[in-house]
């Protein structure tokens, strides 16, 4: 059975362990609570963010029951299969739009960009 006197001894240097670093304690958490406003308001911006995310979230799944009521003419359940094959399908639509749209303003821009180029020969 160990002695008693190995555990105040063990108890004294982890005390004295710990008086050393008090003031190096100290500084940390001087150091964080200068940050503190910041990560607040770090903070409180993601929640904003999520809660917007969670918004727009709740529209688009909305607009995609009105969307299936109108094509079907009935409510659908979100989970049926055939809800999301038409979300799939209309996702795949939109991404087309945003494709053609990409490709329209490049061109745009690279026409707007040819008659600037002409007159410097």
């Amino acid at each position: 059975m160990p002695e008693l006197k190995d555990d105040y001894l063990v108890f004294f240097i982890i005390s004295v362990s710990c008086l050393v670093s008090l003031p190096f304690r100290e500084k940390l958490i001087a150091a964080n609570m200068a940050k503190m406003p910041m990560m607040v308001a770090e903070w409180r911006r993601e929640a904003r963010e999520l809660k917007q995310k969670q918004r727009e979230e709740k529209v688009r799944r909305e607009r995609l029951l009105a969307e299936a009521r109108e094509r079907f003419g009935y409510a659908l359940d979100p989970r049926s299969p055939k809800f999301q094959e038409m979300v799939k399908e209309i996702e795949k639509e939109e991404k087309k739009k945003r494709k053609l749209l990409k490709r329209r303003k490049k061109e745009e821009e690279s026409s707007s960009e040819m008659p600037a180029q002409a007159p410097s020969t």
